[in-house]
């Protein structure tokens, strides 16, 4: 098996996703609590251009410092088992599984340990399993973890319909929670099909001058200042949660968050977690039970990978992007 080989996007320095090279390289044979699984599908995140550019600087503290040490990138991964270790339990060769392989994804085949992987339903196809590790997982933990959205609240999903938004707006109407959505006027109506129960289109009106009040905001953007949304948090208690947004200024709003939250019950924090399988498998139930769907909005075949990253990195993306194989 060792000599076998399989195609990869490598990245062999910091670049653009132009720099990705497709080439043949060698196979990975499993180790003895190894996974050795063919794509289907993979998922495209911010994250993915975020470490194929080194930006921002502890990207390269994570990854490596002059060059990525792992030169397959990718996180979001779906395909079939094809190969185990001699130590693993729970999977075995024609399984279906989807996972974060925090990094190599980019590949025709993903080696990880079983640990990594979580069993795919056969109700859920390979595309909708492969959107799930770094949005929904993101989203998850976003909204029953760090916000702990109960019945009743009033959630606000800034940046609804981008690729956590959608999630975010679906696990909250899931929870019981009263749904704005804040999106653009080109995706009003899929806001609305996502089950948001009001949606402000901000290319139309301010959601920080409606006089409105929420409990809970979650912001997949930082178009803005966190101080502007202030005004709209409820003075009884209420919590704002930054997800995602340019580095520019998603670091100092990460500098800022713990002193504007002291001697106050508006808090502010910031979003970061690395979704495993607990998260995953929870994902799983709700997409069983019918509360949450996978948005995918645009498809690349894997040759198209580095188009796909390019798209994303343009930013205002709808749903989620994925590559078949």
């Amino acid at each position: 098996m060792g000599s076998e080989k399989m195609r990869a996007f490598m990245c062999y320095q910091y670049g653009s996703p132009a720099d990705l090279v497709l080439e043949e390289v060698e196979r990975p044979v499993p180790k003895s609590n190894e996974v050795l699984a063919k794509a289907e599908s993979i998922s495209v995140n911010a994250g993915d251009w975020h470490v194929i550019r080194g930006d921002p600087f502890v990207v390269k503290l994570m990854f490596g410092f002059s060059k990525p040490r792992d030169p397959i990138l990718g996180f979001d991964f779906a395909g079939r088992v094809v190969a185990v270790g001699s130590d693993v339990k729970d999977f075995k060769a024609g399984d279906e599984v989807f996972g974060n392989m925090n990094l190599g994804a980019f590949a025709e085949y993903a080696c990880k340990p079983e640990t990594q992987f979580v069993a795919k339903p056969s109700s859920m196809s390979f595309e909708q399993a492969a959107t799930l590790p770094t949005a929904g997982g993101t989203a998850l933990a976003a909204v029953r973890d760090m916000t702990n959205v109960k019945p009743g609240q009033r959630v606000l999903v800034i940046g609804a319909c981008g690729g956590v938004g959608s999630f975010c707006t679906q696990i909250a109407k899931s929870m019981g929670a009263h749904v704005t959505a804040v999106c653009s006027t080109s995706n009003v109506d899929m806001a609305k099909e996502l089950g948001a129960d009001e949606v402000f289109d901000y290319q139309k009106e301010d959601i920080c001058k409606s006089g409105r009040v929420f409990d809970v905001i979650l912001d997949n953007g930082l178009f803005r200042s966190m101080l502007d949304y202030r005004q709209i948090m409820d003075p009884a208690g209420s919590t704002y949660l930054l997800i995602g947004g340019s580095t520019d200024r998603f670091f100092p709003a990460l500098a800022m968050s713990p002193f504007v939250s002291m001697f106050n019950k508006k808090k502010m924090k910031i979003c970061a977690v690395e979704p495993g399988p607990p998260l995953l498998k929870d994902l799983v139930e709700l997409f069983e039970a019918g509360k949450v769907k996978p948005a995918i909005k645009r498809r690349y075949a894997f040759e198209q990978l580095p188009e796909s990253l390019i798209y994303l990195e343009e930013g205002h993306t709808v749903g989620k992007v994925v590559v078949n194989m």
